[in-house]
């Protein structure tokens, strides 16, 4: 879709040459939702293709994935057979259940920074305790978890010309056991809960996504649980689609098929 509002296109080689970031301005990465629909409030587009920023990584202790590494490199990147958290990327990537051309283009930072509450990559990196590097046009920058990004929906704790630069998981995470569960209407259809738990020696961690605004981390002390009290106190979504009650316990049978499917990793 055009967008005819917008008066000025930037294509900088460092982000630090942009001097007066905007009240109307957005990064473009992908596009792929920036063009799917009218943009009215848009004067401005910061193209970040071309900073040169790496895709995948490995340094020090940690996974790093740029923000502007398209989706279908989550896919395609050999990763070791050691990290079986790995098949949690592959099913948030697969849950988009978009077309290859739009998982060609659309990128990491893209689906996070979106911050939708259907969004597929957030509740997994929760999940992970991944945490987020953030950029702003001054050249200064800070880590945030990834627990503690998204505020609600389309709505996260990025201020006025800051950006997401890359996302970090530690390497001893990705050894973890997880499990990625989705429900929606049909597969095409934005999902109405998703669940995602991860399992090390020492704790249990589950993810709620979709059902609520933004992803909610819940910290398991029993794999068998079968008392979902705790559900109760969750601002689950109500809406056209479905009902918060219908939500929560939707929610409900997704985690009890998450973590039964991690203890059958573990049989």
């Amino acid at each position: 879709m055009d967008l005819p509002n917008v008066e000025t296109y930037l294509n900088p080689d460092n982000i630090q040459t942009i001097t007066n970031w905007g009240e109307n301005w957005a990064w473009l990465a992908g596009g792929t939702w920036l063009f799917s629909e009218p943009q009215p409030h848009l004067k401005a587009l910061v193209d970040i293709q071309h900073l040169g920023w790496s895709e995948i990584e490995v340094k020090e202790n940690y996974l790093i994935i740029g923000a502007t590494c398209p989706l279908i490199k989550l896919l395609e990147y050999p990763w070791l057979a050691e990290w079986t958290a790995v098949e949690g990327l592959k099913s948030a990537v697969a849950s988009l259940a978009a077309s290859l051309k739009i998982i060609n283009v659309a990128t990491v930072g893209g689906n996070i920074c979106l911050a939708l509450s259907v969004g597929t990559l957030a509740p997994l990196m929760v999940a992970l305790d991944a945490s987020y590097e953030i950029w702003n046009i001054t050249g200064e920058s800070h880590q945030v978890a990834a627990k503690d990004f998204q505020l609600g929906f389309k709505s996260t704790i990025l201020q006025s010309g800051e950006i997401l630069r890359r996302v970090l998981i530690p390497l001893s995470n990705l050894k973890w056991k997880v499990n990625y569960q989705r429900f929606g209407i049909a597969t095409s259809d934005p999902a109405l809960a998703i669940v995602v738990s991860a399992r090390n020696h020492q704790q249990v961690r589950c993810v709620i996504g979709a059902s609520v605004a933004a992803p909610e981390l819940l910290e398991l002390d029993d794999m068998e649980t079968q008392d979902f009290a705790f559900l109760q106190k969750v601002n689950f979504i109500e809406d056209a689609k479905a009902s918060a009650i219908y939500r929560r316990e939707l929610t409900a049978v997704l985690i009890k098929r998450s973590l039964s499917a991690l203890l059958c990793q573990n049989s």
